[in-house]
């Protein structure tokens, strides 16, 4: 049960989250693989930014934002050898997490990732896409030691062939 808690009391921050509702009611980008909630453009930007590294206008390129997304669900799916088929993710953006530990969890029952913008990374959205790969993978879901294994696994080998 110690190990569930940091995974539990991330999710009641996020659901006491004050623009929780607003994601869930505001904008959606859709690529391939996901549907991204968020609330300002500022938001979707920022969480592009953190996964490229590189600043680039989401509004000005929405295509190469995709790409970014994708790429990441593609490699998840490479390295763990699943590819579920019609794999979907929903993921919302939040702001105002403060505690870096708590920044991102996959939500099983409603099959989407919710993650703060302000600590968002690759390696972050890598760990929770690959939980909903392995999810949606599985008729019965592992147990969650077994998925963490294999969600650390794609932690260690996410870009280690480039």
């Amino acid at each position: 049960m110690n190990r569930l808690a940091p995974y539990l009391i991330s999710f009641a921050i996020l659901i006491s989250c004050p623009n929780r509702g607003a994601a869930e009611e505001g904008k959606i980008f859709k690529t391939k693989y996901t549907g991204i909630h968020y609330i300002a453009d500022k938001d979707i930007d920022d969480f592009i930014w953190r996964l490229g590294g590189q600043r680039l206008l989401f509004t000005g390129d929405a295509s190469l934002a995709s790409h970014r997304v994708d790429r990441i669900v593609e490699r998840v799916q490479t390295i763990l050898d699943m590819r579920p088929h019609n794999f979907h993710v929903d993921i919302y953006l939040h702001r105002g997490l403060t505690d870096r530990r708590m920044v991102a969890f996959y939500e099983e029952r409603s099959k989407s990732i919710r993650i703060s913008v302000d600590y968002t990374t690759d390696g972050v959205l890598a760990h929770e896409i690959a939980h909903a790969v392995i999810d949606q993978y599985f008729v019965t879901s592992p147990p969650s030691k077994v998925q963490e294994i294999l969600t650390q696994y794609v932690d260690k080998y996410l870009w280690s062939d480039y």
